[in-house]
């Protein structure tokens, strides 16, 4: 996720008045970029559709789905801090074309939804979604994937629900680590994924690229290095030559390999990438 650097006397600024509500609100907009745009179908893969769902705490979100083709795995998709369901289903439409359901989760305040986004809010929205992903999967397999924030909301997920398969791309140990030093304690939300991580019960597989100027690769390797510690079982994948947002084609491969994976298989090793087994998986190292 990209934090955005304030200048030094706006930072300053907020040191001062951190606990008033206007300070509040601008950490918030630096955390929560939300579009404002209201979701749309159009240009998405054919037979995208928007729905609804209702959060423990009263909201009615807007998200995206697409259904699985028979015996396909739905994914479900927790999207970055700047992004949104459509940018989701887009980025996935060659997974949609293979066959794999995506229920693109679209958070409180994001993309004319109601709301004010925090770690506490999308743990509800996230709740809502995963219901929906469950119902939508019509019994199939669900894998829950998160990228850059949605990381920390799928992280949180797993500390509350057995799920088939934790998948994050660009995660990050800690939002505060990745805001300026002068403000990590002002910040509420933690999303303290280092932890988390930890407790895992589900098999957890990591993407990152080596190129990530937005949360630098060693996030992903302070996460591989503490999941394998912690007895997780799981796959790191480190990209050689992919960025904070890895090309649709790059998740298209992996996907499948990480599927194979929970069914046992032994998939090859996949062209400029980095691969490293722990707990279960940790036959052998490529």
């Amino acid at each position: 996720m990209r934090l955005p650097r304030p200048a030094p006397l706006v930072i300053g600024a907020l040191a001062l008045l951190a606990t008033t509500p206007p300070a509040t609100a601008q950490f918030r907009k630096y955390i929560y970029p939300a579009p404002t745009a209201a979701l749309s179908v159009e240009g998405l893969p054919a037979g995208t559709e928007r729905f609804a769902v209702t959060t423990a705490d009263g909201l009615t979100l807007a998200g995206l789905r697409h259904a699985a083709s028979a015996g396909k795995p739905t994914l479900l998709v927790f999207h970055g801090n700047a992004s949104s369901a459509m940018t989701t289903i887009d980025w996935f439409a060659p997974l949609i074309a293979a066959g794999y359901g995506v229920v693109a989760a679209e958070y409180r305040s994001y993309s004319g939804n109601p709301g004010t986004p925090n770690e506490a809010g999308l743990t509800h929205d996230a709740d809502a979604f995963y219901a929906a992903a469950r119902a939508h999967a019509g019994g199939g397999r669900v894998i829950v994937v998160g990228h850059s924030l949605g990381s920390g909301v799928g992280f949180g997920l797993a500390q509350r629900q057995r799920l088939d398969a934790l998948v994050t791309i660009g995660g990050f140990t800690g939002i505060r680590p990745l805001a300026p030093r002068i403000v990590r304690g002002l910040i509420g939300d933690r999303y303290d994924n280092l932890a988390a991580v930890r407790t895992l019960d589900e098999p957890y597989f990591l993407i990152h690229g080596l190129q990530d100027d937005v949360v630098p690769a060693v996030h992903g390797k302070q996460l591989g290095e503490a999941a394998e510690a912690a007895g997780v079982s799981g796959v790191a994948f480190f990209l050689t030559e992919a960025d904070h947002h890895p090309s649709s084609a790059r998740i298209a491969a992996l996907i499948p390999t990480i599927i194979s994976y929970c069914d046992g298989g032994d998939p090859p090793m996949l062209a400029d990438t980095r691969t490293f087994r722990f707990g279960r998986f940790a036959a052998r190292t490529r």
